[in-house]
């Protein structure tokens, strides 16, 4: 609900805030690795913060060790350092799972989108496992029916799916993720010629960055639509629904109107932080973000 913690600790989400800004101005990709820390933690087993955990009571890898996310997926000191701050002002009463998604709503105003007001009170996951994380986030070269049954089994639909993957408006991706699919000759033959010219020359190193929009990779903007349909998109998955007939026509309406996509992504983020939510007396409010209690 909103204003969750407007009684036992109203200066949460400015709290929060503070540090996300502080962080900001010394590095502004911190914003697209929250996003992705947001969507990677939801997709999952919901919003739980289980992606924080580093262990969990069974001894098995957790979720931050999945392929998917090991490498790929930062931001953990970030969220500790919000949520020591919250501890010192309002000990055990904020959990980590509504620390990202403030954190996630911050990052996203920060980079362009209207604000807007998020639920809060959910609780934390008690477990955290790699192997929950197969099937459950579309990787770059998931085909789009499959990409589809991910989000229609969270409750989200394609038209979702399609205006969330506009969050690669922002951010970048490492050359390991593309670069198969950069020097493999018939898949970037579907690539505008140019461009794969120009991704394969900086991508001589597996961790060499790479931007998903060349142009605006710190705004979010709707013309990384543009580039999707334009055979510029850095990641099959997202060329792979710009060529599907229904993904294809969303993305001409997000392309044609900002402001439509706007609320549009402001409503399915809304969605996606309502995945599988622990309530009441469910999970924990953690003391620490990486270790149940």
């Amino acid at each position: 609900m909103e204003g969750f913690y407007e009684k036992d600790c109203p200066q949460a989400e400015q709290i929060v805030n503070e540090v996300l800004m502080k962080n900001l101005k010394k590095d502004v990709t911190l914003a697209p690795a929250i996003v992705r820390l947001f969507s990677h933690d939801c997709l999952v087993q919901g919003c739980d913060a289980s992606i924080l955990l580093d262990e969990t009571p069974s001894g098995e890898d957790v979720e931050k060790k999945a392929t998917p996310n090991g490498q790929f997926v930062r931001g953990y000191d970030l969220i500790d350092e919000m949520k020591e701050r919250l501890e010192a002002e309002c000990p055990g009463i904020v959990s980590c799972a509504d620390i990202i998604t403030f954190a996630n709503r911050d990052s996203l105003v920060y980079t362009g989108l209207p604000t807007y007001k998020v639920a809060a009170g959910r609780r934390d996951g008690l477990s955290s496992l790699a192997k929950n994380v197969e099937n459950n986030l579309p990787v770059p070269d998931t085909p789009v029916q499959e990409m589809i049954d991910i989000f229609k089994r969270k409750g989200l639909t394609l038209e979702d799916l399609v205006v969330l993957v506009g969050a690669h408006s922002i951010g970048t991706a490492h050359c390991g993720i593309v670069r198969g699919r950069l020097f493999d000759k018939r898949k970037s033959m579907e690539m505008d010629p140019n461009y794969a010219e120009q991704m394969r020359f900086m991508c001589q190193r597996d961790d060499n960055m790479l931007p998903f929009d060349p142009v605006t990779h710190n705004k979010m903007d709707s013309r990384i639509y543009n580039e999707f349909l334009s055979k510029r998109a850095l990641l099959e998955s997202d060329h792979a629904l710009a060529k599907d007939p229904n993904g294809n026509d969303i993305m001409k309406k997000m392309a044609a109107d900002q402001a439509a996509w706007f609320n549009k992504f402001i409503g399915a983020t809304i969605r996606m932080g309502a995945i599988e939510v622990l309530t009441g007396n469910q999970g924990e409010i953690r003391k620490q973000c990486r270790v149940v209690n």
